[in-house]
């Protein structure tokens, strides 16, 4: 590589860094006075850079151009000093003797300039043998200068404040230092070392960085300037790694050199090892999260892109892609954030007992602990992170406080942090001791006290939703449960009637073989009914064909004993539907009996068959006292809702219910004082035959 090439690509390089650094503060300009000056001194460092890299491609020797754009570049880096110096008093400005001064590097850069332009250049040709070059001179005054102004920037800054224009200070001083020493060593030697000056756009290169990292940490610059962490963090591994085996190499060529007839191998053999060092290192848990606490402190106003961390948090959260249980996200969300290795959650069990959720990686007692209740009220009080390593260094105390032995007792605990949920202490994630040493402090503990209440909200929700399951499951139950008490009333009042009969009959043959009828028909309908509490009670009794005329008239003949007229009529015969024959048959009962109660002695009650295109109509009649519109829309169908003394007010409720199981719908015309009419209306099959020949010979209708 030649001279030439070396200064090109030196050139060149700092060319596209500027114009990066000058693109991206351009586009983030929010109309501000330093911002405005940091353009234009990235624009004058582009053009300079890019024409000394065009001026080392063409061969020509340095030319007015380049010395031109040279002044006009180091006059702008120092009006941005100036700027940022001026905002850094505030309202104050710049004092006069500080006016002056910038004034006078205006005009001495302006009088480079046009000696540039002039021709005047040759003007120490007819000054004293030994005196120094006017050029060399005057850059090095501007260099001076430039530095001048870190020093004052970095010194008047308050001490709180440093932090934020430190790299700016380091960057920029490097730069002036440079000129510094180049125009030192030119103005001894009478003219600039050519090496010096190739290698000039790689170092101004390397400010760029701590330039954008200093925007970033002051937005009071009217900068919005965004900078990736990852951006960052994979240059400065790219970097390091870079300069590791250049270091690398150089020893490398030193054995060889000198390592005799083992050299080559010597070679070999050390470069391969550091291939491998450098790849283990990279590769190392505890080298990147090392890496990152570094960047984080050193090159951004906060540890954490909190954007970039609530994503990721949210995103371990809600994917269940791997197959994790919620505690196991949970804990590698919150722990990632802190390069923890290992973590373990617990879920508060009343006031001072905590059960153990999920641990991960981590060996830590299984049954129900016990704590003291100072431990539950500063972590629902304080909210915020217990630091147990440092507790037990005795470098932080919590007064009042006693953490639980057993907790101190697991292996490398560090951190507690609460999970709370509507101000309530839901549980405690532990975290241990991360991969590489990270010092934590309270910005630290905000957000893993800010991500706690988050999976506290998760891990509430999911206790919820398992509670409203059970729950659900209770209701159905109990819903069954309700509706055979029902039918067991119905049954209790069948058997009562029997017993109260049996002891005026009991000698009669043929009453003794109804009441075995009866008693053998009630154990039937009894075992039905416990079939209907199981869970899969409902699938099983509703696969029978049921023709409906023989099971109406059946209904209406075992009624005995009213004082009302009760008549059947049915215009259609062998229709059927698909039902649990005794439960349909409870149905009807239940409606001719509301409707028999509804009306006074010597009332009417009719149940009609009928048949409606596809669907069989049920029609119980009454010519009672009927009911209220208001009533039949908002009590008729409410469960444990009547009017009667005995009743559990879940007959026509339980009615309706099953008639919507079997596809088909309840309808109720009433109103006061001229009776009630419900009809059942049911998807309806005709039979040619009868119930016993299956299902041969059936027809939907």
């Amino acid at each position: 590589m030649t001279f030439a090439d070396i200064g090109q690509i030196s050139h060149a390089t700092a060319a596209l860094t500027f114009l990066s650094l000058l693109a991206l503060a351009a586009i983030s300009w929010q109309r501000g006075a330093v911002g405005a000056w940091l353009i234009i001194a990235c624009a004058g460092s582009v053009a300079w850079s890019a024409a000394t890299a065009y001026n080392f491609v063409a061969g020509h020797d340095v030319g007015t151009l380049v010395f031109v754009l040279e002044i006009v570049r180091t006059a702008g880096w120092i009006l941005f000093l100036t700027a940022v110096l001026a905002h850094s008093r505030g309202s104050g400005g710049l004092s006069f003797q500080w006016r002056t001064i910038i004034g006078a590097i205006i005009v001495l850069c302006l009088a480079l300039v046009i000696v540039e332009l002039s021709g005047l250049k040759n003007l120490r040709n007819f000054l004293p043998a030994g005196s120094p070059d006017p050029s060399i001179l005057g850059r090095l005054i501007l260099a001076i200068a430039g530095i001048m102004l870190v020093e004052n920037l970095y010194r008047n800054t308050r001490q709180e404040h440093r932090w934020g224009i430190k790299l700016l200070c380091l960057g920029l001083g490097g730069l002036f230092t440079y000129d510094f020493l180049m125009y030192s060593d030119g103005l001894l030697f009478f003219q600039v070392s050519a090496d010096l000056f190739a290698a000039r756009g790689v170092t101004n290169a390397l400010i760029v960085p701590l330039i954008a990292m200093s925007v970033r940490r002051n937005p009071g610059w009217s900068i919005d300037v965004f900078v990736s962490r990852h951006a960052i963090f994979h240059s400065a591994t790219l970097i390091g790694a870079g300069l590791y085996l250049l270091l690398m190499a150089a020893i490398g060529y030193y054995l060889r050199e000198y390592g005799g007839e083992w050299g080559t191998v010597l070679q070999t053999a050390f470069l391969f090892g550091a291939v491998i060092f450098l790849a283990l290192v990279v590769i190392s848990g505890a080298f990147r999260a090392r890496l990152k606490d570094i960047i984080s402190q050193n090159f951004f106003s906060h540890k954490y892109d909190y954007r970039d961390e609530w994503l990721k948090f949210i995103s371990t959260f809600s994917s269940s892609e791997a197959g994790l249980s919620l505690p196991r996200r949970v804990m590698e969300g919150i722990a990632d954030i802190v390069e923890s290795p290992q973590s373990a959650v617990w879920a508060a069990e009343g006031i001072d007992k905590f059960v153990l959720l999920e641990s991960w990686n981590m060996s830590v007692p299984q049954d129900v602990q016990i704590v003291d209740q100072s431990f539950t009220r500063f972590l629902e009080e304080e909210q915020t992170v217990i630091n147990l390593s440092e507790a037990a260094a005795s470098r932080i105390s919590y007064p009042d406080v006693t953490i639980p032995q057993w907790l101190r007792d697991i292996s490398r605990a560090w951190l507690v942090v609460p999970l709370l949920h509507h101000e309530r202490l839901h549980g405690f994630l532990l975290l241990a001791e991360p991969r590489a040493p990270r010092n934590v402090d309270n910005e630290d503990y905000v957000l893993l006290t800010t991500v706690g209440r988050q999976a506290a909200s998760y891990l509430a929700e999911r206790a919820s939703t398992r509670a409203l399951a059970e729950s659900q499951q209770f209701d159905e139950f109990n819903r069954r449960f309700a509706f055979v008490l029902h039918d067991i009333k119905n049954l209790v009042s069948q058997l009562s009637l029997l017993v109260q009969n049996a002891e005026k009959h009991k000698n009669n043959p043929q009453f003794q073989e109804d009441m075995l009828e009866t008693v053998e028909e009630s154990v039937e309908k009894m075992n039905a009914l416990m079939v209907r509490l199981h869970a899969g009670g409902k699938e099983v009794a509703v696969n029978a064909i049921v023709v409906l005329e023989p099971l109406l008239q059946k209904v209406i003949n075992g009624i005995v004993g009213s004082k009302r007229i009760l008549s059947f009529e049915s215009d259609v015969s062998g229709v059927a539907v698909v039902a649990d024959r005794d439960r349909l048959c409870a149905v009807v009962a239940h409606l001719v009996d509301n409707a028999l109660e509804a009306t006074s002695e010597g009332g009417r009650v009719a149940v009609r068959l009928t048949s409606n295109g596809r669907d069989a109509v049920v029609e119980v009649e009454d010519d009672g006292i009927g009911m209220e519109e208001e009533f039949v829309r908002n009590e008729l169908f409410r469960p444990f809702r009547t009017t009667k003394n005995s009743g559990f007010g879940i007959g026509v409720y339980e009615s309706r219910e099953f008639v919507r199981e079997l596809g088909g719908r309840m309808e109720v015309d009433s109103a006061r004082g001229r009776g009630t009419t419900i009809r059942i209306r049911l998807l309806a099959i005709r039979s040619a035959n009868t119930i016993d020949e299956g299902l041969r010979g059936i027809e939907v209708l």
